[in-house]
């Protein structure tokens, strides 16, 4: 029996994509400020949510370009792995 995955993305908040991500990578957010340590995000839903991503972060995205979380190096590098893309 094969192990599946859902295909999840992420991009690391640099302190100055903070605008790229809010509007073309996420469709589901809109940048609330973005200060080069703390990106601020509003996370489209019910009710809507305000997510704070710092310096350094990932953020993750699934479902085509919807918002999952934000989480350290730290927690990427032990809990995600990086498959290629294949062109995909």
């Amino acid at each position: 029996m094969p192990y599946i995955v859902p295909r999840e993305e992420a991009v690391i908040y640099d302190g100055t994509n903070g605008a790229y991500i809010a509007n073309e990578w996420l469709g589901d957010a809109t940048l609330v400020s973005d200060s080069g340590q703390v990106l601020r995000l509003k996370i489209d839903g019910w009710p809507p949510i305000q997510y704070d991503v710092p310096l350094g972060y990932y953020v993750l995205r699934y479902y085509g370009r919807t918002f999952h979380q934000a989480i350290s190096a730290q927690d990427y590098t032990q809990n995600w792995l990086e498959l290629p893309t294949g062109g995909a």
